[in-house]
């Protein structure tokens, strides 16, 4: 069974929507800045602008919190790029990939501000809200597996069409700033004080973002009854679990080797097509070496270009993965890779063939896509050409 990506979404502290973030990615800017959510902190972060003044084509945008309303307005931009008419007629569902959920108004009665909850919290608020403002019909999931949770949406979502639960699936993930997020960060000690630098010598931690990407999957049958050409394919996943410590990863690599290589056998592809591997590259010393040991040993013989746009965007937690993931098809789309900026310096540690300032123009068939969470969990997706 085909599963094709037909339409995608992105909202980011670069750009609001596909296009802008896109093209401001590839002229080198990021979105690190002073954080104006919590302005006592003085700390950075990738931070979408006037994020409460988000528009999206619902009348209940002021009984809906943040992460529900930035997961809408992404969706929305997908299902006009994807022409989807939702209706009965067809089965549409829902997976959703968060770290933190719902969490605004949580954390204002924990910072004693003055706040009436209009709306529902917590992990599965985005996903309830959205399936009943976007009137859907089919499989409804939320994915809370951290930081790897828009790519195991993005797999959830693959599985529920390939079983025939599901014609289209809305599939992503999101997150917005949280209180907690950055004390929990920053209690690990995390966090750069400036700028996120995946695979420097001298990188000195990830930037929180907060920002939601989108898929639209669609079945092969369903695809062809409506003579729509889809943007890219979706070959398969990969996913594994280690459980080398609760926040560590393996130094060896073993998961997101494992990972890797089940997406290609999956895929039914040969490790010498995949041109480009998107990294999590977090700018940690911890996960750059660990991922750049993995990446050498899947692909030993063959020496694809890497970059991580978390140099740009910041680490947006549950919808790093997915935002990567749209920005892949994006980058098949239109013959580009992104760039991995901050890289002055690489770690000698680190035998990559790294894209630094400048994207690359080149014809990309396969490409990965990379993301891993606390706790060891490890996943890979592969996107390619239709």
């Amino acid at each position: 069974m085909n599963v094709y990506i037909t339409g995608i979404g992105v909202c980011t502290s670069v750009g609001t929507t596909v296009e802008d973030t896109w093209e401001n990615i590839l002229l080198g800017k990021h979105g690190t800045k002073k954080i104006s959510k919590f302005p006592s902190l003085e700390l950075n972060a990738c931070e979408i602008p006037n994020i409460y003044e988000l528009d999206c084509n619902s009348s209940h945008m002021n009984d809906i919190g943040n992460a529900t309303k930035l997961f809408l307005k992404t969706a929305e931009e997908a299902i006009q790029d994807a022409d989807i008419q939702i209706n009965d007629n067809v089965k549409i569902g829902l997976a959703i990939g968060t770290t933190m959920g719902e969490i605004d108004c949580l954390e204002n009665r924990l910072l004693n501000k003055s706040f009436h909850a209009k709306f529902q919290g917590g992990p599965d608020a985005i996903a309830n809200q959205n399936y009943k403002l976007l009137n859907l019909n089919g499989p409804s999931w939320t994915i809370t597996n951290a930081c790897a949770a828009g790519n195991i949406a993005i797999s959830r979502a693959m599985d529920e069409i390939i079983y025939g639960h599901a014609d289209v699936m809305i599939a992503g993930g999101v997150d917005v700033l949280s209180w907690i997020a950055i004390h929990g960060f920053r209690s690990l000690k995390a966090m750069s004080p400036d700028l996120c630098t995946p695979f420097d010598k001298e990188r000195k931690g990830l930037i929180l973002g907060e920002g939601a990407g989108v898929l639209i999957l669609e079945s092969e049958r369903h695809l062809m009854k409506r003579n729509k050409l889809p943007r890219a394919k979706l070959l398969s996943y990969g996913l594994s679990s280690d459980a080398h410590h609760i926040t560590q990863p393996d130094p060896n690599g073993h998961g997101a080797i494992k990972a890797m290589n089940s997406a290609i056998k999956m895929a039914e592809i040969n490790v010498k097509d995949i041109q480009y591997v998107s990294a999590h590259g977090t700018g940690t010393t911890a996960n750059d070496l660990m991922e750049a040991k993995a990446i050498k040993d899947v692909f030993s013989h063959t020496n694809p270009y890497v970059s991580s746009i978390k140099s740009q965007i910041g680490h947006t937690l549950g919808g790093a993965s997915a935002i990567e993931a749209a920005l892949c098809v994006q980058a098949i789309n239109t013959n580009t890779l992104p760039p991995n900026i901050h890289l002055r310096n690489q770690d000698p540690e680190i035998e990559l063939n790294v894209i630094k300032e400048t994207p690359v123009k080149t014809h990309v068939h396969y490409l990965m896509s990379n993301a891993y969470a606390f706790g060891g969990v490890n996943t890979s997706i592969i996107i390619g050409r239709p």
